[in-house]
């Protein structure tokens, strides 16, 4: 690759037929025995509409033990840091190591410093919206059933669950990966680290009260994780209830592309006019058009064969600009060319 690659931006869409992804506890009011799938209110053709979607924090974990299990990684567990009087935790980190553990690099950490310790905060460089439905494709029914006990009347219950498909989009600043920035306002990689693993740091401090630490193999170890996400991205599984609403989540399209600019370009792609989702074509030209000084790789897109309405005018697309495959085969072309 001649030029290191600054930003992954993209887009993925999950199909949701039949499924209950992300809990927001019961229903109130008479229906406290339903339990009820997250869901917001969007007004369409001047009426609100209620839109499923599942949380970026939940996604988000899906997606760390995914990338955990496909690469082989080291997950870095989540740990009771403090309690309060009543012995109840209070505060909560991961191992805050991102030298070690690429879970912490890729996704960052925080810990509140107190009685005169080190507060340490690493902002995500991998960003994410949540994943939402898709417009006129996104519809929410009951579930209604019962439990019969040995003894006794049975005891109903209810689960609302939804079939849509979710979009949601992302960017990873790959620049950021192994370069950890001290200031007096934010620090990092603490104290502690930095004489841990000084022998593997370059120090940078030229600038005033800012100390950079960046590691000898940054380049190497961004390729190494940038692809280990994308790895894990590609085959995403997880969410609620998978027992009696089983799905499988990982993405049936997804769309990205290497970036100079760290713009999530690329969402609200789909038109749900039809029986399947369509990608919207016209407005992925558009944007490579508008972008093409940003752009530092083709725009690849996967998607899965059947899934989209108007496949054919996708891979029609296939040349210089974007280039079409199965979602798993983009994934390791793009590994192949761009992150060796």
């Amino acid at each position: 690759m001649s030029e290191q690659i600054k930003n992954i931006t993209g887009n993925v869409l999950c199909d949701a037929t039949a499924t209950f992804l992300n809990g927001a506890g019961l229903a109130t009011g008479e229906d406290q025995n339903t339990v009820i799938p997250k869901t917001f209110k969007e007004t369409v053709n001047g009426r609100k509409e209620e839109v499923p979607y599942v949380s970026a924090q939940a996604w988000r974990r899906w997606l760390r033990n995914t990338a955990n299990e496909e690469n082989g990684w080291q997950p870095s567990e989540l740990h009771a840091i403090d309690t309060n009087t009543k012995g109840s935790t209070s505060k909560i980190a991961t191992e805050l190591d991102p030298v070690i553990y690429p879970e912490d690099d890729l996704f960052g950490y925080m810990k509140s410093g107190s009685k005169g310790e080190e507060s340490i905060q690493r902002t995500s460089p991998f960003k994410t919206s949540i994943l939402k439905g898709i417009p006129k494709m996104r519809a929410l029914t009951i579930d209604n059933a019962f439990v019969s006990p040995k003894d006794g009347t049975p005891l109903p219950y209810s689960t609302r669950f939804y079939a849509t498909h979710l979009e949601g989009f992302f960017n990873l600043e790959c620049y950021r990966l192994g370069c950890f920035v001290n200031t007096p306002s934010r620090v990092e990689l603490s104290k502690e680290l930095v004489e841990k693993y000084k022998e593997f740091l370059v120090e940078d401090s030229s600038q005033k009260n800012v100390q950079v630490y960046t590691l000898q193999n940054a380049e190497q170890l961004r390729n190494e994780r940038a692809a280990g996400l994308l790895r894990g991205l590609v085959h995403l599984r997880g969410g609620a209830k998978m027992a009696a609403f089983g799905a499988d989540v990982s993405p049936k399209v997804i769309v990205f592309a290497g970036m100079s600019s760290a713009n999530p370009c690329f969402n609200n792609l789909y038109i749900g006019d039809g029986e399947r989702p369509k990608l919207n074509v016209d407005l992925l030209k558009e944007l490579a058009e508008d972008y093409k000084d940003k752009l530092q790789t083709p725009v690849c897109i996967g998607i899965r064969t059947g899934y989209l309405e108007n496949e054919a005018e996708v891979k029609a697309l296939n040349g210089d600009t974007f280039i079409v495959d199965s979602p798993i085969k983009i994934v390791e072309m793009f590994v192949d060319k761009y992150l060796k």
